[in-house]
């Protein structure tokens, strides 16, 4: 086997992935330069992204014959890449608009990462100088994906449910039947014949057709072998009502949580009444990977560790038979054509969930003529990447703009990015609202006028942290109730305060308490609790006060009562 063949392995040691870049009939300096730098700056990284680089050079391979001027290495200059850039610039695009930004800059991006490894660990391969521009396709931030309301996202969750008991209760039905030789209450005798030589001749899960002793005319009187499956396993035609309610719940991105392990669960260390969800995120973190975590409390029916637990029982059959490198995740399906047990892939899982959609619609449809007083709506077209987005957008609007609510729930380490998932004509309202709250807020203070009646609720003016007042606590999300924000003001969108010395010896003498606390109290301690507080007063807000307030400031600061005591 040649060095242009590309091999990626396991963990265990099998073949992942093979690649043959003499395929993409580029010159055979050229080729070797590239597999090398695909082998070595790949070897760590998922298959899908592997596929995506091969599929990019596939395309840089498209730009080369068609230029004609790449007979080597020596080729591989700056100006190949302009040309390159030109090339992509006139790519027409399967709607005739040409390609998007993102789509451009992913492809010439796979191409530079491989020219930069080359650079690193073999200069001596590039005998000419080739160098990248900086950040040629700026402002490239993808169109939001489309926001699913909250009204839709119950819809989903209602049929998901509909379907996991529909599974949940063929497969109970299917333990007891293998747990006996008679006739199980509810199911004819055939049906438990039927369920019993399958899982004789599959080992516990389904087996081919060709080794069942019933033809498929006879099959056909029970459901057929893909309805008789659910009695053994988790069947793919359920297995999307999981996923879909899953990530609703954790709002997690689609391929992780298609990862998900079946040790994923774990007590939470301070509420017996909660259970800990983790999976793996390989994009989290640059340097130190980020844990992707929600706790739920699973006393609730259908919360997901309850579904969690449901789903390692109906794989357990499964996961004995899977590849030793995927027998420990969770969304496993027997493979009709493949005849073996392997993970669902994305695209099995998008085709399934349209199946979903469909079968949800018809029961719907139904509902709707038996009982159109209560009617339902149907579920629209979607797909499993519009969840995330919609559960984030859905915390954004409760918490009336909190954008940090929602990075919390997304895990994101920059709250520019999930500013970009809440994007759309929800958040602009939200974002208007809250201006336009803040600054009659001001104007009242200003003028010394109370707001009016209709654009804010009384006045209940209360001393907040930190030296300023909120000017009015039943102005936040809970109409009618005390804020939710009170005791984190300092993230509160509709915060103001005064630049004048008063305040500033109140922010000052925070700041000393702050870190006085971090001298005495546990570091984890200070930096769970007090951090945020301390970064926000010195880092955001103290650097807007002038520099001729700060002598009076002191001077008014002696003359505050003490702070409590940080504990």
């Amino acid at each position: 086997m040649g060095e242009t063949t590309v091999l990626f392995r396991d963990a265990w040691g099998e073949v992942a992935k093979r690649f043959d870049m003499d395929a993409l009939g580029l010159p055979g300096d050229v080729t070797a330069l590239l597999a090398e730098a695909f082998r070595g700056h790949y070897a760590g990284l998922s298959v899908d992204t592997q596929r995506g680089c091969y599929r990019a050079l596939g395309i840089f391979a498209s730009f080369a014959h068609e230029d004609g001027a790449i007979a080597g290495a020596t080729d591989l200059t700056s100006a190949m890449v302009g040309r390159y850039l030109a090339w992509l610039d006139r790519q027409p695009g399967p709607d005739g608009q040409g390609w998007t930004a993102p789509s451009k800059a992913n492809v010439l991006g796979a191409l530079r990462y491989l020219i930069d490894w080359t650079k690193r660990h073999a200069p001596e391969r590039l005998p000419s100088r080739i160098d990248f521009p900086y950040n040629p396709y700026p402002n490239r931030s993808p169109t939001p994906r489309p926001k699913l309301s909250e009204a839709v996202l119950k819809s989903i969750l209602q049929a998901a449910y509909e379907e996991i008991d529909e599974a949940w209760e063929r497969f109970e039905t299917g333990r007891r039947i293998l747990a006996t030789r008679g006739v199980v209450e509810g199911v004819d005798a055939q049906t438990c014949r039927f369920v019993r030589e399958m899982a004789r001749a599959g080992d516990g899960i389904t087996p081919p057709g060709s080794t069942v002793r019933y033809g498929n005319a006879m099959l056909n009187t029970r459901g057929g072998l893909r309805y008789l499956s659910g009695y053994l396993h988790l069947t793919l035609e359920h297995l999307p009502a999981f996923f879909l309610a899953l990530a609703i719940q954790t709002a997690g991105n689609p391929d992780p949580l298609r990862r998900l392990r079946r040790d994923c669960q774990s007590p939470h260390p301070l509420d017996e009444h909660r259970v800990t969800i983790d999976w793996d995120k390989p994009r989290a973190g640059a340097k130190v990977k980020r844990a992707q975590r929600r706790s739920f409390d699973h006393r609730r029916p259908y919360a997901a560790p309850q579904l969690v637990d449901r789903l390692i029982e109906m794989t357990a059959p499964l996961a004995a038979q899977a590849r030793v490198q995927e027998r420990d995740l969770l969304f496993l399906m027997k493979s009709e054509k493949k005849n073996a047990v392997r993970l669902v892939t994305m695209s099995t899982l998008g085709i399934s969930i349209k199946r979903f959609i469909d079968r949800a619609n018809a029961r719907i449809a139904i509902w709707n003529r038996a009982a159109p007083e209560r009617r339902r709506e149907p579920l629209p077209d979607f797909a499993a990447a519009f969840l995330r987005g919609s559960a984030a957008t859905q915390v954004y609007t409760a918490s009336q703009g909190d954008l940090i609510a929602a990075q919390a729930v997304l895990n994101h380490a920059r709250i520019d990015t999930t500013e970009r998932y809440v994007r759309g004509p929800g958040s602009a309202r939200i974002q208007t609202e809250t201006i336009a709250r803040a600054q009659a807020l001001m104007i009242g203070w200003v003028m010394g006028e109370s707001v009016a009646a209709e654009t804010m609720p009384a006045p209940m003016p209360v001393s907040v942290p930190f030296g300023h007042d909120c000017l009015n606590l039943l102005a936040g999300d809970r109409p009618g109730k005390p804020c939710s924000r009170l005791g984190a003001c300092l993230r509160c969108p509709g915060l103001v305060i005064p630049l004048d010395a008063e305040h500033l010896a109140g922010i000052l003498q925070a700041i000393e308490a702050l870190e006085a606390a971090r001298q005495r109290l546990d570091p984890a301690r200070w930096a769970l609790i007090y951090a945020e507080s301390h970064r926000i007063l010195k880092g955001d807000i103290l650097p807007d006060f002038p520099d001729v307030l700060y002598e009076a400031a002191r001077t008014i600061m002696a003359t505050l009562p003490a702070l409590p005591v940080l504990e």
